[in-house]
């Protein structure tokens, strides 16, 4: 293994890191999370530099690049702007990811050239109120109908719903089956269907990217909407965790990197008891705490990557480097808040933004717990 990139990958991480500096400044970034606006001229101008075609082949439109490259992308993006990478990871890696995993080829003719271009945005619902750490146990049905299936039930906690033209949604279609992963479908739903409702949620943190709820009345969907085969969708969704967890371990390691940044700058200014504070050994050793686990996050994406590339078995290592790198990013982003004082929770500060930002990561793409449990079970606890 190899520790480091090809000029081909380190120029589109220059590229990337160019980009978001520039695209990404501090007053568009507040403006967008203090008024809960996806950042749509950002989105746009990744998809005019062509990033939203990085994974997909080019008989799609796509630049036919791997899981490292994407990795790349999605730390650098993450480094820029935490919303940056989310806007960008819910329509190419839940939305069209999948699409091209399970999708049928006229799903993938349809949609994954429009996703590349930038003119379709995606979304993919799966949590429910009473749904969440068990995956398995998805409530909305949808009843099978001839040629259309009919959806009624609800979904939580969807990312970017509320600008989604198209929602990745998983449903039942057994409704008692002997087992809870059998009888699970998922379809391709076009948002503005009639019978759906979108309302959006009040969060802590990354509100420029928020959550929504989801209501299902009598909502109408095609057959050939069905993605995969019917009954079989949980099979379908564990295909796509490598790339899912990948891909929020890259962006966390990202934000990661532009908090210890961040600090370390307030930290060289802010002068106490007649030098800089970053003098004091007490706030060197928090700092260098913080770059170990930056770096760790960082090096356990890139193997997650590099096992994908090779077609390696890495359901372990992946819920690893997710369960790292979320755990290392919400840490960093308390001794941030705590290197600042009472700067570190003032708005007119980022690091206020940084740390309501990185709580969610815990959470999101599988709790921490879940990753306990499943690293676990991989060791053959």
């Amino acid at each position: 293994m190899e520790f480091g990139f090809t000029e081909e990958q380190q120029m589109l991480r220059e590229s990337v890191r160019k980009f978001m500096k520039r695209e990404c400044t501090r007053e568009y970034i507040r403006d967008c999370s203090d008024n809960d606006k996806f950042p749509h001229e950002l989105y746009d101008k990744m998809a005019a530099q062509g990033w939203m075609g990085i994974p997909f082949p080019e008989k799609y439109g796509g630049a036919g690049l791997g899981p490292m490259e994407l990795a790349i992308f999605l730390e650098e993006a993450g480094y820029g702007w935490y919303g940056a990478g989310t806007s960008y990871f819910t329509s190419v890696v839940l939305g069209a990811y999948n699409i091209m995993t399970y999708g049928t080829e006229a799903q993938k003719d349809e949609f994954l050239p429009k996703v590349v271009a930038g003119k379709t945005k995606l979304a993919f619902a799966l949590s429910e109120p009473n749904v969440g750490s068990d995956a398995a146990a998805v409530e909305l049905f949808a009843e099978e109908r001839g040629d259309h299936f009919l959806l009624n039930g609800q979904k939580m906690f969807t990312t970017n719903a509320h600008v989604a033209d198209q929602i990745v949604t998983v449903t039942r279609t057994i409704r008692k089956p002997e087992k809870k992963h059998n009888g699970i479908t998922i379809f391709l739903v076009d948002a503005k269907s009639p019978g759906i409702e979108i309302r959006p949620l009040k969060q802590m943190g990354r509100s420029a990217t928020h959550t929504n709820e989801v209501f299902f009345r009598d909502v109408k969907v095609p057959r050939e909407r069905m993605m995969g085969k019917l009954h079989e969708g949980w099979a379908n969704l564990n295909s796509g965790l490598g790339i899912e967890r990948l891909s929020v371990a890259m962006m966390y390691a990202g934000t990661s990197q532009a908090m210890i940044d961040y600090v370390s700058a307030y930290a060289k200014g802010r002068k106490q008891f007649g030098q800089a504070i970053s003098k004091f050994q007490a706030v060197q050793h928090k700092l260098a705490d913080m770059q170990i686990k930056t770096d760790v996050a960082r090096l356990l994406g890139y193997r997650v990557a590099w096992m994908l590339e090779q077609n390696m078995p890495c359901f372990k290592e992946m819920s690893m480097a997710k369960l790292y790198a979320s755990e290392a990013m919400f840490d960093i982003a308390n001794n941030g808040v705590q290197v600042m004082g009472g700067y570190g929770v003032l708005k007119e500060y980022d690091m206020e933004l940084f740390f309501r930002d990185s709580r969610i990561g815990m959470i999101g793409a599988g709790a921490s717990e879940i990753q306990r449990t499943i690293i676990a079970k991989q060791m053959g606890l």
